[in-house]
């Protein structure tokens, strides 16, 4: 009877905590993920961006790479702040053949991360997805702006009038580059 109740309150512990981040914890001050003075790797990001083998490489590019990279020195299976299973998680990396993907969720003509979210504090959707899906509730017609033939006409008709939020037209990352070396005389 004690397991059980343990059991219980640590479900609703875990309830709780996931829907006081249904939105996301990301830091409304930015420097959670930017970091002006002590960035990391080649872009001024806070983490060190993961460059791994691509366990789901037949499907995606080798190297994890650009915001994929970025995503990941967060939501890794290391660091478990959310972790992303490569393995088992939607592709990306990779130029959409199989399916239409809108223009305005591809960086560079690639699907990435940031295809389905836009990981700024304000976008107040679900897991900062760039469409609203009533808390998760509407996946589907979400999923169907993508992927018409899998889904039912009624959740195809809806996500044509899906609200998208991105981050611009095509938003750069940019490298940061070091500072020129000056020679000493």
């Amino acid at each position: 009877m004690k397991r059980l109740l343990l059991l219980c309150l640590a479900a609703c512990a875990l309830l709780m905590a996931s829907a006081a981040f249904a939105a996301g914890p990301h830091d409304m001050e930015c420097m959670e993920c930017h970091s002006t003075h002590y960035a990391k790797g080649d872009y001024a990001v806070g983490v060190q961006p993961l460059s791994v083998d691509n366990p789901a490489r037949t499907r995606t590019g080798m190297k994890i790479v650009d915001i994929d990279a970025l995503c990941l020195g967060c939501h890794n299976e290391d660091q478990g702040i959310l972790p992303v299973n490569l393995h088992t998680t939607h592709p990306t990396g990779v130029t959409p053949t199989y399916t239409k993907v809108p223009r305005q969720l591809l960086k560079n003509g690639v699907f990435s991360c940031v295809s389905c979210h836009n990981p700024h504090p304000s976008n107040a959707n679900y897991k900062y997805l760039v469409a609203p899906t009533e808390k998760g509730g509407n996946m589907g017609t979400f999923c169907a702006m993508c992927h018409p033939n899998q889904s039912d006409p009624s959740s195809v008709a809806a996500a044509k009038t899906m609200n998208i939020v991105v981050d611009g037209p095509g938003a750069p990352i940019v490298a940061v580059q070091p500072a020129p070396e000056t020679k000493k005389k």
